[in-house]
């Protein structure tokens, strides 16, 4: 909005013209006469005039500031669905499988099971201005959380685009061994000195990162976690202790201390799992991150291993990160991740139970939302909806009344 103009300036009011200051001067006030040579008569802007070229300026500059400003939100919207099992075997696939399993063998699949996804905006790199995200607010199909709820402060794009991808492997080696696992198949583990994260709570959080592997407490080498176990649980709660790590393949000192949260000498890392499976399971997935598609993952193994179709032809989309031991866990999203499987065309969708309240009464019409727990659960689910049993399921209506 440019400046406003300022009040035409009246010639009558220039001393030249005003018999008050030119007792000479006998013409009737305000008569209008130019002045000689034909100049316009020049005066101060009035005080009305500054001010609404100031307010002109500030408003101008308010919206300039509006649209560049940071602000610490990130915005959730659908984001893209994937079939799982399209490829061979899959109804509607591109010819490559997006999960096949080799070393024991394996069943057409029929039908659709979509993991789906969220568009997240205003996260490193992608951050979102005020404007932004007020236009964001007024999206009913948009939810806008504090951008801490998902990032680290100062956290990079780069360091959160490696999360997001070490969270997709990780899910994607959790649903193969829930999913062996809830088969019957045994899945040897072995627990590695390789840390997968540190407690918050620990001492240890602002000195070791995920990844590093300990070799050492107090310069004697540790061959395994179980010898690194027993070496700080022998040190008192508060003790400073020297730890040799590897780094990113470099070798490196740090130091800390232990603390006893539950009695026992700890410092607090929980430490990554390797597992040694019988079967193979390769799962294509290059262009989505994070962990919620781990539940949608192990049911594609389970499928893929199991005599019959286990959607019995009938189109199911789901979300939920899952452990190894088939819990399934909230992922958040779930709301938009409920509109885009609708989009797509699924008529059932698996959730987290502990999320059925987020989408209480705000279900898209044509679609149920189903609640599980475990990977069992989502796997007796499916398998209902597939033989035409699906009123026998819990949906997420009922399980968010109790």
């Amino acid at each position: 909005m440019p400046p406003a103009t300022p009040p035409a300036q009246d010639p009558a009011q220039d001393p030249a013209q005003d018999p008050a200051q030119d007792p000479a001067h006998e013409s009737p006030r305000g008569a209008g006469a130019e002045p000689a040579g034909g100049e316009r008569p020049r005066r101060s802007t009035s005080p009305r005039g500054v001010l609404l070229a100031a307010s002109s300026f500030c408003a101008v500059a308010l919206v300039a500031l509006v649209g560049v400003l940071d602000v610490p939100y990130v915005s959730l919207s659908p984001g893209p669905v994937r079939d799982v099992l399209a490829g061979p075997g899959g109804d509607g696939g591109d010819g490559t499988a997006l999960v096949e399993v080799s070393g024991a063998p394996t069943y057409p699949a029929q039908g659709r099971l979509d993991l789906t996804t969220v568009s997240l905006r205003g996260g490193p790199g992608l951050e979102q201005s005020l404007w932004e995200v007020l236009l964001a607010w007024r999206d009913p199909e948009v939810t806008v959380v504090p951008r801490e709820l998902y990032y680290a402060p100062r956290t990079t794009q780069e360091e959160a685009d490696a999360l997001s991808a070490a969270e997709m492997a990780g899910s994607q080696e959790a649903a193969q061994v829930a999913a062996l696992t809830e088969l019957g198949i045994d899945v040897d583990a072995t627990t590695t000195r390789r840390v997968q994260e540190v407690a918050a709570a620990a001492p240890a959080a602002g000195v070791l990162r995920p990844g590093d592997v300990i070799e050492s407490v107090d310069g004697a080498p540790v061959a395994d976690f179980d010898a690194l176990k027993a070496a700080v649980s022998a040190l008192p709660a508060g003790a400073e202790v020297r730890l040799g790590i590897t780094r990113s393949g470099e070798p490196l000192e740090v130091t800390t201390r232990t603390y006893a949260p539950e009695g026992e000498t700890l410092l607090g890392v929980v430490p990554d799992v390797e597992y040694d499976s019988p079967v193979e399971v390769d799962i294509a997935i290059e262009d989505i991150g994070g962990p919620s598609a781990g539940t949608v993952f192990a049911l594609a193994v389970v499928d893929l291993l199991t005599p019959g179709a286990l959607t019995g032809g009938e189109h199911v989309a789901g979300t939920g990160a899952i452990a190894v031991d088939g819990t399934v866990l909230p992922i958040g999203g779930l709301r938009q991740k409920v509109i885009g499987a609708a989009r797509a065309g699924a008529t059932w969708f698996l959730a987290p139970a502990q999320e059925c309240a987020e989408v209480a009464g705000a279900v898209p019409p044509g679609i149920t939302v189903v609640g599980v727990a475990t990977l069992h659960e989502a796997r007796t689910a499916v398998e209902a909806i597939g033989a035409g049993r699906g009123d026998e399921v819990a949906t997420c209506a009922q399980v968010a009344a109790g």
